[in-house]
């Protein structure tokens, strides 16, 4: 009786939960629900293109993407939505008004928002969106892109915000910095496209295993967009998968200097088998090795300077603060290099180096405002720079 009562959707989440509990832990079956959530996420939608999220029972705008339906009609950041199309949203949590949102393109839909106790409507007319992930600004003669996660246009929207900051900045431009703390991954290809933005040639990924099919060499094979434009990578613990395939790259290929914590550590590639019930099956596929030759996991991508180990938050003394954490990164890097080979000790040890920093209450964002000062000191840039010119230096060594 209990599995013929049973809805299909429970049946399919047990027999592949007891399937798949062997394998390692990234590999999982998803609902067709999740499943389109995320190939949504993956590759667009039909909507008016915001990000929502939920607050002591009510429903706020959290961005209005730049390009999408929305921007323009009136909604704003802030703006709590109260009613669609005229009806109540009380009680819906964000994915279900994110659902109500979306239907189909050259629809219109309306959106009733408050904000200080003042009622609006705006009539939006739904067309295809995808996620916004690249959000740019400028910070003095530097331009900042943080980029939340990987989905099939972050790529193309980089290279695009890039061109729009070069223009706006001028020949004043003094670096990039690509921000990517916090990003968990997403789309391996686009990963691969950031990087070969930045890298004239050579190799970008390697993955390998057990099928023939999964070994692969991925190649940078464009001009780099920024014409060699010092570039900062900002990491941290949270920054996974395909944020380590871009960081790895940069740093081994000499472009680009990192800041921040020791990345994640993800390591593996992982298939995507689409179900007849719309679920999704994901398999780990191969495992990822950056150009200079070493596994991503499981101690992930170390930055050149990692932020936990600097004495001096106020920055007074910049010189000193990259000297030192210049000096540090070299033996880091090395030891990065050859960690597979080193004893239970020593690996543990490497484990517990370049965490994340917990700020002090009055501490400002130390990882950026490090990088500023780098990009506003030329000779300080170049000075940190040196450290990560040790990958490329790196004997290639494949396992």
């Amino acid at each position: 009786d209990t599995l013929r009562e049973a809805p299909p959707e429970t049946l399919y989440d047990a027999i592949f939960k007891g399937a798949l509990q062997d394998l390692d832990r990234f590999s999982r079956y998803t609902a067709a629900a999740a499943a389109n959530r995320n190939r949504a996420h993956r590759r667009g939608y039909s909507g008016i293109g915001i990000l929502l999220f939920e607050n002591r029972g009510k429903i706020y705008i959290e961005e209005v993407y730049e390009d999408g339906p929305a921007a323009g009609s009136g909604l704003q950041v802030g703006d709590s939505i109260i009613a669609i199309d005229g009806k109540t949203v009380e009680g819906l949590d964000a994915v279900a008004v994110s659902d109500l949102l979306r239907g189909r393109s050259g629809s219109n839909v309306r959106v009733t928002t408050t904000s200080d106790d003042i009622h609006r409507t705006a009539i939006v007319t739904r067309a295809p969106v995808i996620e916004q992930t690249v959000f740019s600004s400028r910070k003095g003669d530097t331009a900042y892109f943080e980029i939340r996660s990987f989905n099939e246009d972050t790529a193309a929207s980089l290279s695009r915000k890039v061109g729009k900051m070069a223009t706006k900045v001028g020949p004043s431009m003094n670096g990039i910095i690509l921000d990517f703390r916090n990003n968990r991954g997403g789309v391996l290809r686009d990963a691969i496209s950031i990087a070969d933005l930045f890298i004239e040639n050579g190799r970008i990924l390697l993955t390998k295993g057990r099928h023939p099919r999964s070994v692969k060499e991925f190649k940078a094979r464009n001009p780099d967009i920024a014409v060699g434009i010092p570039l900062i990578l900002l990491i941290n613990h949270d920054s996974a998968s395909a944020s380590e395939v871009v960081a790895g790259a940069l740093q081994d290929s000499g472009r680009a200097v990192l800041i921040g914590g020791r990345t994640y550590g993800k390591g593996t590639v992982q298939m995507i088998v689409n179900l007849p019930n719309e679920g999704e099956l994901i398999i780990t596929w191969a495992r990822m090795y950056t150009p200079s030759g070493y596994p991503i996991g499981p101690f992930g991508v170390y930055p050149t300077i990692c932020t936990d180990e600097i004495d001096d938050p106020s920055l007074q003394n910049v010189a000193g603060t990259a000297r030192a954490a210049g000096l540090r990164a070299r033996e880091l890097l090395r030891l990065r290099r050859i960690a597979q080979d080193l004893d239970d000790s020593i690996q543990e040890a490497l484990l517990g180096r370049c965490g994340d920093r917990t700020p002090s209450a009055d501490e400002n964002d130390l990882d950026l405002s490090l990088a500023l000062k780098l990009l506003e000191q030329r000779n300080l840039f170049d000075r940190a720079f040196e450290a990560s010119l040790i990958a490329s230096q790196w004997p290639s060594k494949t396992q």
